[in-house]
C-alpha cells in the first residue's frame, strides 16, 4: 500500500515601522496520525509534602534536566534569597544561597534546554515596582557541599510607560527568551523579553497579546520540545498543545526593541486560540508552582507536578493519545 502525505506550510511577514515579525502556520493530512497529544488531565494525586523548614512558600518548581529525579524551587518574598533541591515526595536534597541576588519578591523559577535555571524576581502585587528582574544562573550540583552558586547574568526590564505596571507570577524559557504571563482578574497577558542580548543594553519586554481561557495566573512551564505549554491558576490548569515548537510559531525579530504591532499581537494570539486545549478546573489551595515530570526514557513529559504555598506537592497524569508513547 503506497501512503501520500500532503503537507502545506504559510509564512506570513510583517515589517513595519514596529519591526520585523514572522508568524508560521503550518499543517499536514497526516499530522494527527503521527503526533503524541493530551486528550485528558487525571485528577490531582497529592504525592507529598515539602519538608525543608526554610522553604516556607514555594512560589516556583523545575525538573533538573541534569539530575534526574531532582527538582528545584525557592520561596516567595520576605525570605532570603535560596535555591532548594527537593524530590518529588518532598524530601530536602539541600539548600543552596544565591550569592549577589535579593529576593525582592521572587515569583516562578524556570530552566531552558542547557540545564540553565532563570529566577524571576518580578513580582508587584503593589504595582509601585518600575523595575524588575530575571537572575540567571548554572545549575549547581544538589548536594550539601554546595553552599552557594553566582549569579551569571541579571536581565533587568521595565513594562511599557503608559498604564500601571503590571502584577506577573509565570514565567518560562525557551531558545533565550523569557515569556511572562501577567496575573489580572479578568486576562492573562503575554510577554517576551530576550535574555542573551547585549549585556549593557536595558531589554525591552514585548506584548505578545492575551492568553485564552484563563486568567490569575501564578506559574507556568514549557515542554523539553517546545510544543506545550503548561499554565496554572489557584483554580485551573491549561495546556496549550502547539503544532511545532513556540519559537517556530513566531520569530521575533533580536534586532528592534519597538513594541508590537496591533496585526502582529492578533496573529500571535490566533495561534493560541487555534491550539489544541486541554484543561482542568482545581482547588489545591494557594497553588504557585507547576512543571513538567520528565520521563527518563520517552521523549514526552507523562505528569504535572504542582506545589503550593501549604507545602503541598501533587501530580496530574496526563492521558496521551497518538504513536510514540
Amino acid at each position: 500500500m503506497r501512503l501520500s502525505i500532503v503537507a502545506s506550510i504559510t509564512i506570513i511577514t510583517f515589517s513595519d515601522r514596529w519591526g520585523h515579525f514572522v508568524i508560521a502556520a503550518g499543517s499536514a493530512n497526516h499530522a494527527s496520525r503521527t503526533d503524541i497529544y493530551i486528550t485528558s488531565l487525571s485528577n490531582p494525586i497529592r504525592v507529598g509534602r515539602i519538608q525543608p523548614k526554610g522553604l516556607r512558600e514555594s512560589s516556583g518548581i523545575i525538573a533538573s534536566k541534569r539530575y534526574p529525579g531532582v527538582y528545584w524551587s525557592i520561596n516567595d518574598s520576605g525570605n532570603p534569597p535560596d535555591l532548594f533541591a527537593i524530590k518529588v515526595n518532598g524530601k530536602g536534597i539541600c539548600r543552596i544561597r544565591v550569592s549577589s541576588s535579593r529576593n525582592i519578591d521572587w515569583e516562578d523559577i524556570a530552566t531552558d534546554a542547557d540545564g540553565k535555571i532563570y529566577i524571576g524576581d518580578f513580582g508587584n502585587n503593589s504595582h509601585r515596582r518600575r523595575v524588575l528582574s530575571i537572575y540567571c544562573l548554572d545549575e549547581p550540583a544538589p548536594n550539601v557541599t554546595t553552599r552557594a552558586v553566582k549569579v551569571k547574568r541579571v536581565v533587568r526590564f521595565s513594562y511599557p510607560s503608559k498604564g500601571i505596571p503590571f502584577d506577573c507570577e509565570a514565567m518560562f524559557v525557551r531558545k533565550g527568551w523569557a515569556y511572562l504571563i501577567s496575573k489580572e482578574f479578568h486576562k492573562a497577558r503575554f510577554w517576551c523579553i530576550r535574555l542573551n542580548g547585549r549585556a549593557k543594553v536595558h531589554p525591552r519586554i514585548r506584548y505578545l497579546g492575551n492568553l485564552p481561557h484563563i486568567a490569575q495566573v501564578t506559574a507556568a512551564d514549557i515542554s523539553p520540545d517546545g510544543k506545550w505549554v503548561a499554565v496554572l491558576s489557584y483554580f485551573k490548569i491549561v495546556v496549550y498543545q502547539l503544532p511545532r515548537p513556540i519559537e517556530k510559531m513566531i520569530r521575533v525579530d533580536q534586532t528592534t526593541t519597538k513594541p508590537s504591532s496591533r496585526s502582529t499581537v492578533r496573529s500571535y494570539e490566533s495561534i493560541f486560540k487555534r491550539a489544541k486545549v486541554v484543561s482542568r478546573h482545581i482547588m489545591l489551595g494557594q497553588a504557585e508552582g507547576i512543571c513538567w515530570e520528565l520521563s527518563p526514557k520517552g521523549k514526552h513529559p507523562l505528569a504535572l507536578i504542582i506545589t503550593n504555598e501549604q507545602r503541598g506537592i501533587y501530580r496530574i497524569k496526563l492521558h496521551l493519545s497518538g504513536k510514540g508513547k
